[in-house]
């Protein structure tokens, strides 16, 4: 009974967070934007707490930092409406939603919360909770004057992610620091182009999804729990799961190399720069992309994993479909 009545508090609480995202987006006034995104971040918290002390712990700090940021927005929200200082309203409200975000320098918070969450919650928070911030940056940011600086913060917020995930065991943490890295071109295309920043958006979600949804299915946190595994069967499940990671790096024809193609498009003519340095980024970020492919191969050695019966067929048939099938399909569609 129990065991019941948490699975539908869960599913009350993702629910409400999802319709606090809808309230945002349909929402014709600052306050309403700022209730919607209230509301989903307190479902998050519901759905994400879990019943372990380290999930506990991590949503504490969590509520401490988005409620910063909350405060911050609020006041850049009333500033705004009320026609007193709007400059410094705009301002106020740019920097909640990097503190909302994780974006450089608000990125503290962001490795110690998801590396104590299951992968629902680390879902939640990486995903979920950047469609509002992303949508009023879309927004507001064209209202702020110097642009320049904004870029800087992508170039370091890229830089920082990057630099982050290296010799990272937790995977956890590892799509923390990878949620950051893309924080920066994502923030670009809030600057240069709104069609590009959500194509960039949705091919971003489903790879990241897909990956989380693969490695809890398998069980897989960390390394240690990843070398646990024996069976080869559990070994070629792992095989085709990497090639997500292949895909987070950005390498061709994986559907990733389509984030790289859409950020040079959409922001290489306006901030030739910080797109630059954002692809450079992704470049040194295949390191640990590439982390899991290389523990395997070096842990096990150059065993047949390819002809190996799969135990899951259906999370390897999900990955090629994603990562191959989908980056030619959409590769094919933008050469139309």
């Amino acid at each position: 009974m129990l065991g019941f009545v948490g699975s539908m508090a869960s599913v009350s609480s993702f629910f409400f967070s999802v319709v606090g995202v809808v309230v945002s987006f349909l929402s014709l006034s600052s306050l309403g934007v700022w209730v919607g995104m209230e509301l989903s971040f307190l479902s998050v918290l519901c759905f994400a707490s879990g019943s372990s002390v380290e999930e506990t712990e991590a949503m504490m700090k969590y509520y401490v930092v988005q409620v910063l940021g909350s405060c911050v927005c609020a006041m850049g929200f009333l500033l705004t409406v009320n026609f007193l200082e709007a400059l410094l309203g705009q301002f106020l409200v740019m920097v909640g939603m990097l503190v909302k975000l994780g974006v450089f320098p608000f990125h503290f918070w962001v490795a110690p919360v998801v590396g104590k969450l299951s992968w629902a919650g680390c879902a939640s928070v990486l995903l979920l909770q950047k469609l509002v911030p992303l949508w009023v940056l879309n927004n507001y940011i064209f209202l702020f004057k110097d642009v320049s600086r904004v870029e800087f913060l992508c170039c370091m917020t890229s830089l920082v992610g990057c630099l982050g995930g290296l010799n990272v065991l937790n995977y956890r943490v590892l799509l923390g620091f990878s949620s950051i890295q893309n924080l920066g071109p994502m923030i670009l295309l809030c600057c240069c182009q709104e069609f590009g920043l959500w194509v960039y958006v949705l091919l971003y979600f489903v790879s990241s999804g897909f990956l989380m949804v693969s490695l809890w299915q398998l069980g897989v946190y960390s390394f240690q729990d990843m070398v646990k595994e024996s069976s080869f069967g559990g070994l070629s499940d792992l095989w085709w799961v990497s090639l997500y990671f292949l895909s987070s790096a950005g390498l061709p024809p994986f559907l990733g190399c389509v984030l790289k193609v859409i950020l040079l498009s959409g922001c290489w003519g306006a901030m030739p720069i910080g797109t630059g340095f954002c692809v450079m980024t992704s470049c040194i970020s295949l390191v640990f992309y590439l982390s899991v492919v290389l523990a395997m191969v070096v842990y096990w050695g150059k065993v047949a994993l390819l002809f190996t019966k799969s135990k899951n067929s259906v999370l390897s048939a999900l990955s090629l479909l994603v990562n191959l099938a989908g980056g030619f399909i959409i590769f094919l569609v933008m050469s139309l």
